[in-house]
């Protein structure tokens, strides 16, 4: 009997969300073939079953999040029992190989018999892993058993759980009486994961924010050029945001304290400079990454924009393209924000925000004349990067932006 476990499919994930099952229980499943889907970092991946056999129980059910390693359903043979019906000294497979003791549930006593905890609460075994899965205190008296002997039973719990929320949800009502609600959704899925992730880095890195204006009259210029010479060839087309990437690449490469993050206590430098792009889609903000950008020519940072904007449209994204990030660039520009504060994408220390091309007066060589600017703003983890790190970083890219000839190669 081998345990089909939660895998980890990425450095940060400390769980998933099981989003479909291919097989139910009964069903053949061979080695390599699709068994489920799950959902971490904000993207859908398809985990393959690591071994053959028959899926002889699904522990839990599509749309139940599960911690890291969590067992989540079992693979045996046609005549294999479960392990918590087969004796207490037999060995369980855990998929991948290791041999683990099976979690026998057998009748020891009488007190183990009628679910007995040591504080004299009467509750079966399996109930009291869901309680402790779920964060339900049985203990307080609060919830009646069903079970023989008022032994509390799964059904109980999940009742209680119910009567909570239903409790919870007549309370707000009560509070925004006189208030028309147009809806209320449940945070699920993508959006969960982004109110996690940003809720964590409010609450968890303490950011500084740095700002500056680039004159950005030279790089609009270089833009224009750049294009009517690329579209008769590609149909590609270079953004500003292109621009940064690059810009913000070659920062980088000579400010590498910023392409970074702060782990377990250690700050941790990275030579690879994996760009994260923030991209809006329905289904909420992704974070796709351009490998090595400081390696890239302009055109080619342009061409894996658009491939990745496709996939995000498409929902195509995979776990590699959105996996080993070390800094991200935001744009708000083309919706025309002018500046913003943005909150650093965990576990990276540091993120750009841009805005819009503006035109405004400008002395130059002692006249007055219309120029363009882009404000720019970086938020750092304060803890590993210093604001005169932050500060020197910001000024390499300024100049870069008002010297963008240097960005083409």
């Amino acid at each position: 009997m081998y345990e089909v476990i939660m895998p980890k499919l990425g450095i940060t994930m400390e769980s998933g969300r099981i989003e479909k099952w291919h097989k139910k229980e009964g069903d053949r499943v061979e080695k390599g073939e699709v068994l489920f889907e799950v959902m971490t970092d904000k993207v859908t991946i398809e985990v393959e079953s690591y071994q053959s056999g028959i899926l002889k129980k699904i522990i839990k059910a599509e749309g139940e999040e599960v911690p890291v390693t969590g067992v989540i359903a079992y693979i045996g043979e046609e005549d294999e029992k479960l392990p918590q019906y087969e004796p207490a000294q037999n060995t369980t497979k855990r998929a991948g190989g290791t041999e683990i003791k099976k979690t026998a549930e057998k009748v020891s006593s009488r007190k183990e018999d009628a679910g007995i905890s040591g504080d004299k609460i009467k509750i079966s075994p399996l109930a009291r892993k869901m309680a402790e899965e779920i964060g339900i205190d049985y203990r307080t008296g609060k919830i009646k058993g069903s079970g023989p002997g008022g032994r509390i039973v799964k059904e109980d719990l999940i009742a209680y759980s119910n009567q909570k929320r239903e409790t919870g949800k007549k309370e707000a009502e009560s509070e925004s009486a006189g208030i028309t609600i147009k809806s209320s959704v449940r945070l699920e899925g993508i959006r969960k994961l982004i109110a996690d992730r940003m809720s964590y880095s409010a609450l968890n890195i303490p950011e500084i924010v740095l700002n500056s204006k680039a004159n950005a009259t030279l790089l609009k210029g270089l833009k224009e050029e750049l294009n009517e010479k690329i579209d008769e060839k590609s149909g590609v087309r270079i953004t500003y945001t292109d621009f940064l990437v690059k810009a913000a690449a070659d920062a980088l490469r000579n400010n590498l304290e910023l392409n970074s993050t702060f782990s377990d206590g250690n700050y941790i430098i990275y030579d690879d400079i994996n760009i994260g792009l923030a991209v809006s889609s329905e289904g909420g903000l992704m974070v796709p990454t351009i490998f090595n950008c400081d390696r890239l020519k302009i055109i080619d940072i342009a061409k894996k924009r658009i491939e990745l904007i496709k996939k995000v449209k498409e929902g195509r994204l995979g776990l590699e393209d959105i996996s080993k990030g070390t800094f991200t660039v935001t744009n708000l520009g083309m919706h025309g924000i002018r500046s913003f504060s943005p909150i650093i994408n965990p576990p990276q220390a540091a993120i750009l925000a841009a805005g819009e091309i503006y035109t405004e007066p400008a002395i130059i060589d002692g006249k007055i004349r219309p120029e363009s600017f882009i404000d720019l703003s970086v938020s750092c983890d304060h803890r590993i990067i210093d604001g005169t790190t932050g500060a020197k970083f910001l000024r390499e890219l300024v100049e870069s932006i008002e010297n963008p000839a240097g960005l083409t190669g």
